[in-house]
């Protein structure tokens, strides 16, 4: 049996936990990969799936590229992508081919690289009384092994505290995973955002999934690409996302072997075994499952899906100086008028 059908029978089987770390980094493929979980494991099964994806742009289910990508930067990195030195250049730098690619849950639009570390958890629909907070504070826990700041707020983003030490008698239990023994400000910087999830419901099935920003070399470029040049021009149905000042979990200088996009992987697998009291085998994905991955990305009902459907946009070109005001409305690429 071939490796994509070993994997399929895995996934079907009724075992009620699984754990699988992708080996690829290319974002089609893992949100593909991700898709499939939800649609195809066992309905009483609870999966964790890990994945680090080379720099690409994945927006919201219901959100207007538009209105959320600078695409004239987004060209600008395609075109540079003849230009790498050697197959073994650093592939998180934005020189590379910055990827636009569109996920099957809501929420906002997210950039990733090789310094984050994306999650999904896909379990049961869950019964009334259900803590929503539960993968997140999961999350923190594993994030809390590489730096002590981390919480979740009230939105379910994982933040943290910029703030000094707070005094013996005024610290928390270390174990709340919605504050920490610092300072949520420090009176000029406030909370800053290394982690941001959606959600998905379908039927029998839940998907809980986010990415953590580890130590991403593109940091202060992450603003420009998510910042479209058309928004004041352009008016969308879609959700715009929620911008939100971001930080690293750790420092490019603690980047190191010791602390990696493997280590906090390995933190997380921790957290999911520990919340659930588990001994379960970790299964890694090669980056060669052949036929099973091409079967996922050219099948459009399981393929997460490219930028084609933007929804009804109203371009209002009023900024122009002659008189007048032009409307042109365009609706899944036609213009109507």
């Amino acid at each position: 049996m071939s490796i994509a059908g070993r994997f399929a029978r895995l996934v079907t089987s009724p075992l009620k936990y699984h754990i699988y770390i992708s080996q690829s980094h290319d974002a089609a493929v893992n949100l593909s990969i991700e898709y499939y979980l939800f649609q195809k494991s066992h309905p009483a099964s609870s999966v964790l799936f890990l994945y680090v994806n080379r720099p690409c742009i994945v927006i919201g289910r219901n959100q207007n590229p538009w209105l959320e990508v600078n695409y004239p930067l987004v060209r600008q990195s395609a075109a540079l992508l003849g230009t790498s030195a050697s197959p073994n250049q650093d592939q998180s730098s934005l020189k590379d081919r910055v990827q636009v690619i569109r996920r099957r849950s809501g929420g906002g639009t997210v950039f990733h690289d090789l310094g984050n570390v994306n999650f999904s958890i896909i379990f049961s629909q869950p019964r009334p009384g259900y803590n929503q907070y539960k993968h997140a504070e999961m999350v923190v826990r594993a994030i809390r092994k590489m730096n002590p700041r981390a919480r979740v707020n009230k939105r379910h983003d994982i933040v943290l505290d910029p703030g000094p030490l707070l005094a013996k008698t005024d610290r928390p239990d270390p174990t709340d995973t919605h504050c920490t023994a610092f300072q949520f400000n420090d009176g000029s910087l406030m909370p800053r955002k290394v982690s941001g999830s959606a959600g998905k419901a379908s039927g029998k099935r839940a998907l809980h999934h986010g990415t953590c920003l580890l130590a991403s070399p593109n940091l202060l470029s992450i603003s420009e690409y998510l910042r479209s040049p058309a928004t004041p021009f352009l008016k969308g149905k879609g959700s715009e996302s929620v911008r939100s000042p971001v930080d690293n979990i750790i420092s490019q200088a603690q980047a190191t072997s010791r602390f990696n996009t493997g280590t906090l992987q390995h933190h997380i697998v921790e957290a999911f075994i520990q919340m659930y009291g588990l001994d379960v085998t970790s299964i890694a994905l090669p980056q060669d499952m052949d036929s099973g991955i091409t079967e996922l990305k050219e099948d459009r009902e399981c393929v997460s899906g490219v930028v084609d459907d933007t929804g009804r946009t109203t371009n209002e070109c009023d900024h122009l100086s002659q008189p007048g005001f032009l409307h042109m409305y365009v609706f899944t690429g036609i213009t109507l008028g």
